[in-house]
C-alpha cells in the first residue's frame, strides 16, 4: 500500500490465489470472458490485464467505498499439473479511502466468482429445457435452441457481499457524522456566550444533513442487497420440446393385450396398407387351337 501525499490518493493491492482446472491457454480464454462479464475491460492477455472504471459516487470522487474507485486486475497463470492451473489475482485500487479487511474479503469473493464463471461451461452436461446431452463447446442446445444457462452461487455471494459492504460504509460514516453533529449541538449548552452559537450552528447543521443522507442511502442499499429483483432466466422459461404420451396426437393410443405384430401393424396409415383387389380371369379362346387339331 502506498500513498500519494500530493493528491491524497491511496494505492491498495490484494492477492488471491485459486486453482482452476484446464490448461493455461484454455483457462486464459475463459478468464478473459469472465472478467468482461463483471464489468472489466481487458487490456492485454499475456499476462491477463484488465481495468474497471469508477462506479457510482466514485465518479465524482465522493464515494466512501474503496471498491467503487478505479480497479486494476492482473491475473498470472501457472500450470501446476496436467489438469489444473494456478491463477493469482492481483487487485490494485487507487482511491481516497483506505481498503479495510471487509473490502479484501469482497475482492476474494470476486476472484472466486470469476473462477466460477470460467469453469461454469464444464459443469453443463445436459440442456435444462429438453435434456439433450452436451457434447461440444456450443452455447445453445443443438436440439431446441435454448441457451445454456447455469446458476453460479459465487455471483450471488459476491452481490450480497458487495451490497452489504457498500451499505455498511454509508451507515457507519452516517452514524459518525450524526454523533459529531450531536456533540456540536451539546456545546451550545456547555460553552457560554452567544458568539459561539452561530459558528457551531453552521457546522452542525450541514453535518446532520449529510449524516441523514448517508443513513438513508445506506439503508436503501442494504434493502436492495437483501431483496433483489428476481432475474428472468431464459432457460427457466423455455418449455420442453417434447410432450407426454397423454397429449400426443401423432400416434394412436395403444390397445391393451395386443401382440407386437398387431400393434406395429396398427401404426400404418390407411393409405399405406395394401388393399387386395379382385382380378378377373380372362377366358381364353381356344377355337383356333381346336381348328388346328382337327386339321
Amino acid at each position: 500500500m502506498s500513498t500519494d501525499y500530493l493528491t491524497g490518493e491511496t494505492l491498495s493491492d490484494h492477492y488471491v490465489t485459486l486453482a482452476i482446472p484446464g490448461d493455461v491457454e484454455g483457462v486464459r480464454t475463459r478468464l478473459r470472458d469472465a472478467v468482461q462479464k463483471l464489468g472489466y475491460r481487458v487490456v492485454s492477455e499475456q499476462p491477463l490485464y484488465a481495468k474497471r472504471s469508477s462506479q457510482g459516487c466514485a465518479t465524482w470522487d465522493c464515494s466512501l467505498n474503496a471498491l467503487d474507485y478505479p480497479t486494476t486486475l492482473t491475473i498470472a497463470l501457472k500450470q501446476t499439473n496436467n489438469v489444473a492451473v494456478m491463477a493469482t489475482f492481483n487487485y490494485e485500487i487507487k482511491s481516497y479511502m483506505r481498503m479495510t479487511g471487509g473490502d479484501r474479503q469482497t475482492l476474494a469473493r470476486e476472484a472466486e466468482a470469476i473462477a466460477a464463471l470460467a469453469t461454469e461451461r464444464l459443469a453443463i452436461s445436459a440442456c435444462r429445457a429438453c435434456g439433450t446431452q452436451v457434447t461440444d463447446e456450443s452455447h445453445f442446445c443443438r436440439r431446441c435452441g435454448a441457451p445454456f444457462v447455469l446458476d453460479v452461487p459465487e455471483l450471488e455471494v459476491l452481490r450480497l457481499t458487495r451490497g452489504t459492504r457498500g451499505s455498511y460504509h454509508n451507515i457507519f460514516f452516517g452514524m459518525t457524522m450524526m454523533l459529531s453533529a450531536l456533540v456540536l449541538v451539546a456545546l451550545f449548552f456547555i460553552i457560554p456566550g452567544p458568539r459561539i452559537y452561530w459558528p457551531l450552528l453552521w457546522v452542525s447543521l450541514p453535518c446532520a444533513i449529510y449524516a441523514l443522507f448517508l443513513l438513508i442511502q445506506g439503508s436503501w442499499q442494504l434493502h436492495r442487497a437483501l431483496n433483489p429483483k428476481s432475474p428472468k432466466s431464459v432457460a427457466a422459461n423455455t418449455q420442453p420440446v417434447f410432450v407426454s404420451s397423454a397429449v400426443t396426437t401423432a400416434l394412436p393410443p395403444a390397445r391393451e393385450n395386443v401382440s407386437v405384430t398387431e400393434a406395429t401393424t396398427d401404426l400404418l396409415s390407411a393409405h399405406d396398407r395394401r388393399v387386395p383387389e379382385p382380378v378377373r380371369r380372362k377366358d381364353r379362346t381356344t377355337a383356333e387351337i381346336d381348328a388346328d387339331g382337327l386339321m
